[in-house]
């Protein structure tokens, strides 16, 4: 590139296309290398270092600037935390130390160091890379805590935070390698015998990661479901991860489930799509009771029922004509699964002591049992006579 001239002023020397600098690392270095603007009195290195040490103070200055507006902004508001407001709270302080790091670099740029400071360049790349992998981390991680915080639940949330960690974790170890030149080709080269090794030492692992997508995109549950679990294992679901989920049975014990388990069988989410479930209570009475009697007591025991929900009304049906006793069925809802054994037993009970007062049987099976008697004159007696001259049979 030939330099052209500005008036009467000789421009510097070339640059090589390979290291000039643009934007404003290209002014800097313009203006460094202008002698008529600096006066004949000091030499190109003297003035050299007096930019630098004007780039590295103001650099200085603009990230404690950024610091201080920083913290009046966020002690200064009382409005709702937002999501604007998280993410400038974890994006403040990686920004100042980016600027200061940006007036070092700028600085290596004027003095023309940067072939001979690669390892100094290299530092300060990855320092950058850190800092803002980690802040975006962080972001991801306020951005559900504000989710969560609000009325509406997203059931994507902990998946969301997982996946986003690792995108997150994979693209900052890629530019890693990129800023150092790595050579991968050894790791390439094997990487066919490796996948294979892993895929067998991993392949629960990578099962439980595949498991816990097909949940999420399936919206199979969520964080505060109750589920059950092959009719094994009831419980809430108090964490949902990539490679397991946690439940807390009615036991009050943590159960963490494998997803590629769950992803393979019957899952019954007894929240969904409403948090309140239906009951059906069977009732017998004795033949001869009156069954709206029967109805009418039975209502009377939900209403006092703290546990069955006015809406939908509570019904009883007329199920069957039984062996023993008048079949009727009982159908009322509840808040929660999770009181279902705590309503049967306050329902039983009423029902018990209603039925009690008013005089209703509750019958329990019975059989009768039919003996055939044996004429008397009739007896049964074994001759061994006849057995000894019976032939043997064939066995072959």
């Amino acid at each position: 590139m030939v330099s052209p001239s500005v008036g009467t002023w000789p421009l510097a020397d070339t640059v090589p296309a390979s290291l000039e600098p643009t934007g404003y690392g290209a002014l800097l270095v313009w203006t460094a290398t202008r002698p008529a603007l600096f006066g004949t009195g000091f030499g190109s290195i003297d003035r050299s270092w007096l930019l630098v040490a004007l780039i590295l103070i103001g650099s200085v200055l603009l990230a404690r600037f950024i610091q201080w507006g920083s913290r009046r902004y966020l002690d200064g508001e009382t409005a709702e935390t937002t999501f604007g407001r998280a993410a400038f709270a974890e994006l403040h302080t990686p920004l100042a130390i980016s600027t200061a790091l940006l007036g070092v670099y700028l600085s290596l740029v004027v003095l023309d160091l940067l072939e001979s400071t690669t390892l100094i360049v290299g530092g300060i790349a990855t320092v950058l890379v850190i800092l803002w992998a980690r802040a975006s981390i962080r972001i991801g991680r306020r951005w559900i805590e504000v989710l969560q915080e609000g009325q509406t639940g997203y059931e994507f949330a902990p998946m969301f935070g997982n996946l986003w960690t690792i995108t997150v974790v994979g693209g900052a170890v890629l530019l890693l390698l990129s800023i150092w030149n790595l050579d991968l080709t050894p790791f390439l080269a094997s990487a066919g015998i490796l996948g294979i090794v892993l895929g067998f030492a991993a392949q629960d692992a990578i099962g439980n990661l595949i498991g816990g997508v097909a949940l999420y995109f399936d919206n199979t549950y969520k964080v505060g479901d109750v589920i059950r679990v092959e009719d094994d294992m009831r419980g809430t679901v108090t964490d949902v991860g990539i490679r397991s989920t946690t439940v807390l049975t009615e036991d009050n014990l943590l159960v963490t489930v494998p997803n590629a388990i769950l992803n393979s069988s019957q899952v019954v989410n007894e929240s969904a799509p409403q948090r309140h479930m239906r009951l059906r209570v069977p009732i017998t009475a004795a033949y001869g009771t009156d069954y709206e009697t029967v109805e009418k007591l039975v209502l009377e025991v939900c209403e006092e029922c703290q546990f069955v929900r006015d809406t939908p009304k509570p019904k009883v049906i007329f199920a069957e004509f039984g062996d023993s006793a008048l079949g009727f069925e009982l159908r009322v809802y509840i808040n929660h699964p999770l009181v279902e054994k705590r309503a049967l037993d306050s329902i039983n009970r009423g029902v018990y002591d209603a039925f009690d007062e008013a005089g209703i049987t509750i019958p329990f099976p019975q059989r009768e049992l039919s003996f055939l008697e044996q004429p008397s004159d009739t007896s049964h007696e074994f001759d061994e006579r006849l057995a000894a001259d019976e032939p043997a049979p064939d066995r072959d």
